[in-house]
């Protein structure tokens, strides 16, 4: 029979020493400069012109192919009005009194140098392309849209100008 004098739940001795922990700085990531970039060309001292990927120097020729832009937080770009992503609801103005309640959503898009409209279908809920009018009396300013479960709606404005759909 053995006996034991150590107790087996007391934490045993480590074999390294036991030292604090230091952080360490971050290291750089795939995507950040490890170095800052240079702005003097290192021939001729003159400041470095940045061209479309690399720095440059327009004295001597020096090329700085180590140079990499700036990130920024946020991207700055100004948007026009068009490309805002501004989606309009729109209601029904036709003469049905059972779809008075049904809306659409519509979304504005450039199409190179002219806006279009997204058109989603009020009853299915699908995106809708522009087809072509009958010709029959149309209105001033209508454009027929068309999904591709064969609902048609029009959009149209109102005896107000408030653009509305039918």
């Amino acid at each position: 029979m053995v006996i034991q004098t150590a107790n087996p739940f007391k934490p045993a001795t480590p074999r390294v020493p036991i030292a604090p922990r230091r952080l360490k700085p971050s290291l750089p990531g795939p995507g950040r400069n490890s170095k800052a970039n240079k702005t003097r060309c290192p021939k001729c001292t003159s400041l470095l012109r940045v061209n479309f990927e690399e720095a440059e120097c327009l004295n001597c020729g020096f090329v700085d192919y180590e140079y990499s832009p700036p990130e920024t937080e946020e991207e700055e770009h100004n948007p026009s009005l068009i490309s805002t992503g501004t989606r309009y609801v729109l209601r029904y103005i036709g003469e049905f009194p059972a779809l008075v309640e049904v809306v659409t959503h519509v979304k504005v898009y450039r199409v190179r140098n002219r806006a279009v409209f997204g058109v989603r279908c009020p009853f299915c809920g699908g995106a809708m392309a522009q087809s072509s009018l009958s010709g029959k009396r149309r209105e001033m300013r209508e454009e027929r849209y068309k999904c591709s479960s064969g609902h048609r709606v029009s959009l149209c404005p109102n005896k107000q100008g408030v653009l509305g759909w039918k």
